[in-house]
Formats: structure tokens, sequence, C-alpha cells
């Protein structure tokens, strides 16, 4: 495989300019490059080998026509006032004339030169033609094949056309009418067209005398020097006659053609066209790069929120926790004041052996604590309690889900908008946009899914540590305060019955405000939520806890853009490389 990898993409090249072309064409055939394939035909079209194209463009009626026929020597195009539908037409090299008709689905058909005007005429049925190429044995034609463009201000369709068949041209032929030159609306025209070496032709000179011809070609030169090389007057009318053909200039046209230096202009054009390649997968890759950028914001901004409001976060699971204490410690007080002021005094007695008469009992008197334990409690408090705990978990909540709300819209924002992004241009690559809409469309599941698992992991966490309290404090509360009045009751009646054995020895029992609230505070298992809440932090674990796993996924979601992002930064450097390779 590596052998083979190596023949098709690291081939040893010439060091010369044919050399630097074959080996950026391989470079940039390599598969990593996924180049869309129009851009790759277009590449491998790319030949020093080839004929130079000149592109012959004008404005509507300025004679190409005719003097596409004078190079022809045969006059094939039709002209005058004929209305035609513009297809690519180019003049080529053959032994014979003939004409090579070009279809839409890609199929090829020879016809006779003469049934051109089938093939354009809009008179005629057109049928799905894409390009038109007229062969001649024309010796001129060896080296140059001209393309006839469509008259520049015939129709909108037409100049568009005409900007497309430029692409393909490494040089230009202007042809205007001699008294039109330097018009208003040719300076516009050139100002949009004129790009590349070019010559201008001036056609019907004969209509001028001499004089005339002279103060034209200086006005013209004047006004048109900064977009033609050269500028001739020239008569397709006298070329077609023997007797004016001299006359006509047209010879000195075709020796112009005859010294361009064609290799110059074949590497100027090749330069030029892989530059254009350039920056199409430039801005291609920029274009991706930029994309990719869009969604790392957006992590980077989920967690900077995140982090800018880590503080903010803990603050409020500080403010549950000592809330719900609080609330705990003030409970056991509001219970501990309703027992001890149920505790009242009750006159008591019992018997004993009357130690001055025998077999006699002395009756003693004497009044005791007492608790009656049928009370009513208040449900009011533990209710408002229990609420406000509730409301402090929701907003711990409702702050991490709306934070993972904003950055859930963002990525389907990101979803919708490049789930179905199309190429700009022709020539980009249609491998790279589909991967792009299947990256896109799979964004929630690849950036949400499991950051939103954490958050639900999060949530439960926190509604079974609510559920926790609830159940041991808020549920538990009637059983807490009746176990610690029995305990007290227990407590009173025990005293009573020491008391009573011997009342030198033992006291009452009289529970104090204090030892009733600690017992409360006990029963309701305050000290364990205590250490939960406050010692071991149990919320702020559950937040953190939280917050780094999201880090962490986060971090591992910029990876997975980063490894997106270098193959496309690694692929413009290898476009900057090759740049440099031509210069």
């Amino acid at each position: 495989f590596i052998n083979a990898y190596d023949n098709a993409y690291n081939k040893k090249f010439k060091d010369n300019f044919e050399g630097k072309i074959e080996f950026i064409k391989s470079k940039l055939n390599e598969p990593f490059m996924h180049l869309g394939e129009n851009l790759k035909k277009q590449i491998n079209l790319i030949n020093l080998n080839e004929n130079i194209n000149i592109a012959i463009i004008g404005q509507f009626s300025s004679g190409k026509s005719t003097l596409l026929n004078l190079i022809l020597k045969k006059q094939c195009l039709p002209t005058g006032i004929v209305p035609v539908t513009f297809k690519p037409t180019y003049l080529k090299y053959a032994n014979d004339y003939f004409l090579m008709i070009e279809f839409e689905n890609g199929t090829i058909s020879i016809d006779d030169i003469d049934k051109l005007a089938k093939y354009t005429d809009q008179r005629n049925d057109i049928i799905n033609v894409k390009s038109l190429h007229i062969y001649a044995p024309v010796d001129i034609l060896k080296d140059i094949t001209f393309i006839d463009t469509p008259g520049l201000n015939a129709n909108d369709l037409d100049t568009i056309n005409t900007f497309k068949e430029l692409k393909k041209a490494h040089f230009l032929i202007w042809l205007s009418l001699i008294d039109n030159a330097g018009k208003q609306s040719e300076k516009d025209a050139l100002e949009k067209l004129i790009y590349k070496k070019s010559l201008c032709l001036l056609n019907q000179k004969d209509k001028l005398n001499e004089e005339e011809i002279k103060n034209v070609l200086n006005y013209a030169n004047e006004v048109f020097c900064k977009y033609f090389d050269k500028i001739i007057a020239i008569s397709c009318k006298e070329a077609k006659n023997e007797q004016t053909y001299e006359k006509s200039n047209y010879e000195q046209f075709l020796n112009y053609l005859k010294n361009l230096d064609k290799d110059a202009l074949k590497k100027e054009f090749i330069i030029n066209k892989f530059d254009e390649i350039f920056d199409i997968l430039q801005n291609q890759y920029n274009l991706f790069l930029s994309i990719y950028d869009e969604l790392k914001n957006y992590i980077n901004n989920f967690k900077s929120l995140l982090k800018e409001n880590e503080k903010l976060i803990f603050e409020q699971t500080n403010i549950l926790n000592n809330q719900f204490l609080k609330d705990m410690k003030f409970l056991s007080e509001q219970i501990s004041k309703n027992i001890f002021s149920n505790i009242k005094e009750k006159e008591y007695y019992f018997y004993k052996n009357n130690v001055l008469l025998k077999n006699t009992y002395k009756k003693y008197t004497y009044k005791a604590p007492f608790l009656d334990i049928n009370f009513n409690l208040n449900q009011k408090d533990i209710t408002i309690i229990k609420s406000k705990t509730m409301s402090n978990f929701e907003k711990i909540k409702n702050i991490l889900n709306d934070f993972y709300k904003d950055f859930e819209k963002n990525i389907i924002d990101f979803k919708n908008k490049f789930s179905n992004i199309e190429k700009n241009d022709d020539l980009e690559s249609e491998i790279d946009f589909a991967k792009l809409r299947v990256f896109s469309s799979l964004s929630d599941e690849l950036f949400l899914k499991e950051i939103k698992e954490e958050l639900f992991k999060t949530n439960l966490e926190l509604d079974l540590l609510f559920e926790k309290l609830s159940l041991k404090t808020f549920l538990n509360y009637e059983s807490a305060v009746k176990t610690s009045i029995l305990y007290f009751n227990n407590k009173i009646n025990e005293s009573r019955q020491f008391y009573e054995l011997d009342n030198t020895q033992f006291y009452l029992y009289y529970p104090k405000i204090e030892e009733i609230n600690e017992n409360i505070l006990n029963e309701l298992s305050f000290y364990e939520f205590e250490a939960l809440l406050l010692q071991r932090s149990q919320i702020n674990k559950i937040i953190s806890n939280f917050l780094n796993n999201v880090f962490k996924l986060l971090e591992n979601k910029k990876e997975l853009i980063k490894t997106k992002q270098e193959k496309f930064t690694s692929r413009s450097s290898l476009i900057l490389s090759l740049k440099n390779t031509l210069n």
C-alpha cells in the first residue's frame, strides 16, 4: 500500500516549470485534499503542451463573426442580424472542416460545418447543447484556439457567459467599431473585462481616411493604454477582398498573433489558474475554519459562563445549607418551647412504713413535673421550611439548567445553520461540504448528549439529597417530636419512681428547655445533616463534580473540533507551500 501510495503521490519531478506543474497537480490530487470533481477536472486539464486560448470579445454587432470567418477562411459563423442562442464556440485545428457538438449529457456528435445554425439559430428548435467546436485546416489554429463570446450588450445572460469563457483564455482580443473607440460604454465594459494580456482591434477602418484613422489611433492609445498591449485598426470588409487585402491591416493582425510569446502566456495563464484554484481552496478552508471557530466559541462561552458563575452557584448552595440548618434550629427551638410550656406540676403521693407505729403506713404528698403528651403539633412551621428548602434546591437546579439551555440553543442554531449548507462555488469540495452537513446534523448528539446526561445525573443527586432531608426531617417531624416527648415523659416518671423509693438520695427530674432542644435536634438528625451539608459539603461536592465533569467534556469537544480544524490547517499550509513553488 505504501509503495502504491508513493508511486501515485510521491513521484520525482523535473526541476523546471513543467515539473513544478506536475508536482503541484500531484499534491493537489492527494486523497486527503478531498478535491471536488469539477476542480479535479480543471487541474488535470492544465497542460503546457496545449494550445493557447484567445477569446474574442466585444459589443454586439462589432464584427466578431466576420473576423472569425476570416480566420477560418470560410463562411462558417452566421453574420448580420440573426437571432442567435449563445453556445461556447471554439475554433480548433484539423485536416478538414467539420463541426463537433458536445451535449449537456456528455455525448458528442460530429456534423457538417454548414449545419452550425441548426445549433445556434433561435428560430430552430435548440437542442441541449453544451459547446460547439469548429475544426478547420488553418495553420494559425495549430498553436491557437479561438473562443467566440457573445456580444456584451446583447443581454445579461450573455455577459455572464462571457465572463465564464474569459476564465479559459490566455489572451484577449477586444473588437470594437473604429467610430466607437473610447466611448464611455466601452470604457465601462473594459473596466470589468480586461484583466489579462490583450489586443484591441478597431474594425471598419475603411469608413475613415488616413488622417482620421491616425487621430482615432492616437486618441485610442491615450484612452486605452492601460487596457491593451497594442491597438490595430483593421477592416474585415477589405480583408475579404483580394484587391484590398493588403490595405486591410489583417496581415498585421495575424503577424502579431504569430509573434506572441506563447510559452510566456501559457506560464502566466497556468500561474494565474493555480492562484485562482488556491484562492478557491483557501476560501473554502477559511470558511470551514471559521465555522468550527464559531462552534468552539460556543463551547468557550459556555465554559466561561460556568467559570464566571461558579462563585454564584456555590453561594447559592451555601445559602441552602445554612438556611436549612438555621431553619432546623428555629424549628427545634419552637418545638422545645412548646414541649417546655406543656410541662406542668401535679400533686402526687406515696406510702411508706411508719417507723413509729409498726404495721402501719404513712402517706407522703409531693409535687412533681407532669408532661402532657397529647398536645397538638404545629404543622405550619415545618410546611414553610420544607417549601423554602425545596425552593432553594430548585434555584440551584434552575441556575444549572439555564446555563445549559443557553448552550443548547447555540448548538441547535449551529445545527440548523449548517446541516443544509451548500457550496458557494462549483469548484469547492462535495466531500467536505457533505461531511460538514453530517457533522452539523449530529452536533446535538456530539455536543449536548453527554452534558445533558451529566446535568440529569446532577439534578437526580440533588433530588435524592432533598428526599433524604425530607424523609428524615419533614416526614419524620411528627414521629421525632413524639419520640422526644415520650423520652422526657419517661425520664420524669423514672425520677418519680426513684424519688418515691428514697427521696433523700434521688431528686425529681425537671427537663430544661436547652435539654429538650438538644434532644429535638438529635431526633430531627440535625447534627447528621450539619456534617453532611457543612463538613462534608454534600451539595458542593455534587456541584463540583458536575462542573469538573462538564469542563472535561467541553475540553474533549474542543479537541474534537481541533482535530477537524487541523485537517484544513494542514491543507492550507500545503496550499501556501505550493504557491511558493510557483513564485
